[in-house]
């Protein structure tokens, strides 16, 4: 009866203890920046958990830390994690992730940080109709930007055009193909090198209108945002 009451209460404090285990890049923050003193020890803490955790504030919900044993408020958490932190760009970082983690939410689809979108990538998406459709979006545009930060110069490159309808598969890939696809595809691009233009021979080499090109990015299915 013993060991199964200790179970029972190891089961509970896991439960309770839960925000203090999370994985993901606000508490990644709160284990490594407290007692940072200098400007290098804090860049090796920012690089260390953007490495782990690449989509950074983008991909944790507010107030996801917030359980019986942890702090109660996100003053609590940054007067317990900050006081000792001297390096004032790291005691700021630590209050934005304690405000991320403690701060009440407001539904599932309150994260941390949202990917601004334009009113007119907006207007082009009317299918969006409910906000976890528009987090959706905002991670498939945030991802490709992420991956090719270039990417409206690519798709206003002729070359790029010529290359893309030379093959029929590639075409339906860009534009029917998930957030990895279209990822893939403009780093198979880049990738070429355009050494051997022998391609363009005899195909349009004039750059579609905008219109066209944001057909492209707008009919590849955005990609759930991981969970």
């Amino acid at each position: 009866m013993g060991a199964v009451k200790r179970l029972m209460v190891a089961a509970v404090l896991a439960a309770l203890g839960t925000p203090a285990l999370a994985a993901d890049y606000a508490t990644c923050l709160l284990d490594n920046l407290p007692g940072v003193k200098n400007g290098p020890a804090h860049a090796a803490a920012l690089n260390l958990c953007g490495s782990k955790y690449p989509d950074r504030f983008f991909d944790v919900r507010r107030g996801s830390g917030r359980g019986l044993l942890g702090p109660k408020s996100p003053e609590q958490c940054t007067l317990d994690k900050a006081r000792d932190t001297s390096w004032q760009p790291a005691a700021g970082m630590i209050m934005r992730a304690c405000g991320c983690l403690y701060t009440p939410s407001a539904g599932p689809t309150d994260m941390c940080e949202r990917y601004p979108l334009s009113a007119e990538i907006r207007a082009q998406h009317p299918q969006a109709k409910t906000d976890a459709d528009l987090l959706k979006l905002e991670t498939h545009y945030r991802k490709i930007y992420a991956a090719h930060p270039d990417a409206d110069a690519l798709f206003a490159r002729k070359d790029f055009w010529a290359w893309v309808t030379q093959d029929k598969a590639r075409e339906q890939t860009l534009t029917k193909g998930s957030t990895a696809d279209v990822v893939r595809v403009l780093g198979e691009f880049k990738s070429s090198g355009q050494a051997d233009t022998t391609w363009l021979d005899k195909s349009s080499t004039v750059v579609p209108p905008r219109s066209e090109i944001e057909q492209f990015l707008r009919d590849a299915p955005p990609q759930r945002p991981a969970h």
